[in-house]
């Protein structure tokens, strides 16, 4: 939980926890005023993070059609060409951006309750295969693999855009934690539902922070001399996008031994 989540959180406890006696009727009233201000707080910072996030994104959708144009002339001319194979690794680099911009406003829609997902028939396999794609520059440069395993006749009563953006987020963070070591895409079918896990061989999480993770602005390692750069809240979206298309997402790990986040959807019928 974020510092002002906390204090909000514990404010609110303490002020519920006073018996209205004349002596605390005072302290009381004080506390519900805190607990007002901090909810004031964190609306305007979810408003300004939606502003910043659509200040980010929107000028790099021009950028990113001329990059394409670009690439599509160079692989014309010279498909093998250091010039094509730097504008695609440039298009790479503008996309990670723009989701990067795209998870911050996705935040900001799942905190104000404006995250509204429409289910459709989704072919787990072929989201796998484009969200890896995307992400082996990023895997190859950390010394990952990434390795997938998902019968293509998965396919999913979801949200596409909002399954790109689960895959993307955990496989990630597996890159980010995961050591170097391998990181492997996996997925079967229970029943109704099919269990979707993303496994690395990384650092691990301890016992204590596997339910701290899932909360906005949380790392998995707590010391921010060692922790990757991010913002925090790529495990708190997941959670959020699993729950709001009825699933949800679990993780099981041991300090030293790597980490499996298993998230469980709903077929299509």
């Amino acid at each position: 939980m974020s510092g002002q989540g906390a204090s909000l959180a514990g404010s609110e406890a303490a002020a519920a926890g006073f018996d209205g006696s004349a002596g605390s009727a005072d302290e009381a009233a004080s506390l519900r005023r805190e607990v007002a201000v901090l909810r004031r707080a964190l609306a305007e910072r979810d408003a300004f993070l939606a502003g910043v996030a659509h200040e980010l994104r929107n000028p790099m959708t021009p950028i990113l059609g001329q990059v394409e144009r670009l690439l599509a002339a160079a692989e014309r001319d010279a498909p093998e060409g250091k010039v094509a194979q730097g504008l695609a690794q440039l298009r790479w680099l503008v996309e990670r951006y723009v989701r990067r911009a795209t998870t911050l406003l996705d935040v900001s829609r799942a905190q104000t309750g404006q995250l509204a997902l429409l289910a459709a028939p989704v072919p787990l396999a072929a989201v796998a295969e484009e969200v890896v794609a995307s992400l082996n520059p990023m895997a190859a440069h950390a010394g990952s693999t990434i390795a997938v395993a998902v019968a293509d006749d998965l396919v999913l009563s979801c949200e596409r855009l909002a399954l790109d953006q689960i895959l993307d987020n955990l496989i990630t963070n597996a890159i980010k934690y995961g050591d170097a070591g391998p990181i492997t895409l996996a997925a079967h079918r229970d029943g109704p539902v099919a269990r979707i896990r993303v496994s690395d061989r990384g650092v691990g999480i301890p016992p204590a922070d596997q339910v701290r993770i899932f909360e906005r602005f949380e790392r998995a390692v707590g010391d921010p001399e060692r922790a990757p750069t991010g913002f925090g809240v790529g495990l708190w979206l997941v959670r959020r996008l699993a729950e709001a298309m009825g699933g949800g997402v679990a993780v099981h790990s041991r300090p030293g031994e790597g980490a499996t986040f298993t998230v469980t959807l709903p077929l299509h019928d």
